[in-house]
């Protein structure tokens, strides 16, 4: 087993002192999401992760920590009043949960799309980025800024 393997097979955050961070029915509630799906981890970049879970209520929910034990910050109004929530739980668990293989997909996720999108003409880029505007007022927000 080499070195690489060796560090991918360690928890990516450190979970027991996630779990002192909120009340236990928090962070159970962040695993049982985790477990569920609800969690798409989007982006691994050195000690940052950043994901989209899918709340309760059917609302998406950006999250980024950093690792091991994670500053780190999430889009739902709980974060908000208790600066800690079961979204960043769940992310918690979900990015332990990876392998190796899992991670190095993560890691290359945003690579792979960049790549992608760079083989597309600009009219092309144009007209999805028009399409997302459409479809998400938090894109159209932002591309009128």
């Amino acid at each position: 087993m080499s070195a690489a393997d060796t560090l991918f097979d360690a928890p990516f955050f450190d979970e027991s002192a996630w779990r002192g961070r909120m009340e236990p029915h928090w962070f159970e509630s962040g695993v049982a999401m985790a477990e569920k799906g609800d969690v798409d981890l989007v982006a691994i970049e050195d000690d940052a992760v950043t994901a989209h879970v899918t709340g309760s209520g059917g609302d998406l929910y950006v999250v980024s920590l950093r690792a091991p034990d994670g500053e780190g910050a999430c889009t739902c109004p709980g974060f908000d009043k208790f600066g800690a929530c079961k979204h960043q739980a769940a992310v918690v668990v979900a990015a332990n949960l990876l392998d190796a293989t899992g991670r190095g997909y993560v890691r290359e996720r945003l690579a792979r799309l960049r790549d992608g999108l760079a083989l597309e003409s600009k009219d092309a880029l144009i007209e999805r980025i028009v399409d997302l505007a459409k479809r998400d007022p938090q894109v159209l927000a932002g591309l009128e800024r």
